[in-house]
């Protein structure tokens, strides 16, 4: 039995290398000034930034400009750029960057629309009833940012890291152009593509019950990242590479792949706060906790959908029993993210120890231990255990 849905993206894609000629008449649909955020050198370098200086000569709008990106962006830095938006009267806002940069534009799109703490909108303590709109200009294929209504803050100060979902935070129009993620690092690039696997992984896992037509594409959003990572690493400006991860990344998350079931994840809820204590890459804490976490739910339920994604995802061997089909489909997840891409595997090498381990759980089940949702319900020690086995 499936479930009813809407599915309404809402998003005007531009794909190519040319496309940002279409920028100006974007942005001249929803007002005259422009909230302009951008982070590092590489916006003017890659041309990005004269162009969208072009487009505001030719179309006669006024640009405001804010670089105060970090990654795991502050939630300081987005009150500074929506206070900023909103004293300037800005009227659309504009992103360029990764999903750090997307991020905080959408929060500050919604922020200066209010008069409360944006992180009292994080936190879902006053709703957000508008946002300003939004165009983006992704320079880094991950989070997908770029297509969905979600945005991911991080308050230092609480060592918390939350997200903000709301349908007026969704891109009007995005502009995916592959060879802006050419000068992207072979790091980044591998951390970016763990990203869109574990969307994927989490959302195919999300269920029992899924339509056959989403399995076959998220095992084939699978297999592309399995393809191309490698050589968009290797090969920084491999064009074909690089637009299949672009395009890879908002279909894992924009949710096409979500409607037809209860959606909640687990290992991204468990690296946010991981990330939140200790500040690192967000992909490479996906990368250490994805194979540790998938080890725990295999029991006699998810065999059958291991068997299917390692099949058709992973080319395991359909004549093993399916336990070892989904034993073999986790090494080799594994294998990906640390042979592969090269990342670390291990917490105790970012200098991680695990003292925190027994206050992070308790932020993630709640006071009854049981509140962590998703394909399984985890209880505190089991977040503990699995935490324990990544260091």
């Amino acid at each position: 039995m499936f479930q009813e849905f809407i599915y309404d993206i809402g998003t005007k894609v531009y794909f190519g290398s040319g496309m940002l000629s279409h920028l100006g008449e974007e942005i001249k649909k929803y007002g005259n000034k422009v909230f302009f955020l951008y982070k590092g050198s590489y916006t003017k370098t890659m041309g990005i930034y004269d162009l969208v200086m072009q487009a505001a000569k030719e179309y006669n709008f006024e640009v405001v400009e804010f670089t105060k990106v970090q990654p795991n962006p502050r939630h300081t830095d987005v009150q500074e750029g929506a206070d900023l938006c909103r004293r300037e009267n800005c009227s659309v806002v504009l992103a360029v960057g990764g999903g750090s940069a997307i991020d905080s534009a959408k929060v500050i799109a919604s922020g200066a629309l209010s008069d409360v703490p944006v992180w009292d909108l994080v936190m879902g303590k006053v709703p957000v009833e508008r946002s300003l709109p939004l165009i983006t200009i992704p320079t880094v294929a991950a989070t997908g940012s770029e297509m969905n209504s979600g945005a991911v803050i991080s308050n230092l100060e609480t060592k918390d890291k939350q997200s903000l979902r709301t349908p007026s935070q969704r891109p009007k129009a995005t502009f995916l152009n592959p060879q802006f993620t050419y000068s992207v690092s072979k790091y980044q690039t591998a951390c970016g593509s763990v990203d869109i696997l574990c969307h994927t992984i989490e959302t195919y896992f999300s269920s029992d019950n899924c339509m056959y037509m989403l399995d076959t594409f998220m095992e084939g959003l699978v297999r592309t990242v399995l393809k191309y990572a490698p050589v968009a690493c290797s090969e920084p400006e491999n064009d074909e590479a690089r637009a299949n991860l672009m395009w890879a990344a908002p279909w894992a998350i924009n949710d096409f792949l979500r409607y037809d079931k209860n959606c909640n994840w687990t290992i991204h809820p468990i690296e946010h706060e991981i990330s939140a204590y200790y500040d690192i890459t967000h992909g490479l804490g996906l990368a250490i906790i994805m194979p540790r976490y998938l080890r725990h739910i295999v029991d006699e339920k998810s065999l059958p959908r291991f068997k299917r994604l390692g099949v058709n995802a992973f080319g395991v061997d359909a004549v093993l029993d399916d336990r070892a089909i989904a034993e073999e489909t986790i090494r080799r997840i594994e294998e990906f993210c640390r042979d592969t891409m090269g990342l670390e595997n291990h917490f105790s090498a970012l200098g991680i120890d695990g003292k925190d381990f027994e206050e992070i759980a308790g932020k993630l089940t709640g006071e009854d231990g049981l509140r962590c949702g998703g394909y399984r319900t985890l209880s505190r020690s089991d977040i503990v255990s699995i935490l324990t086995e990544c260091l």
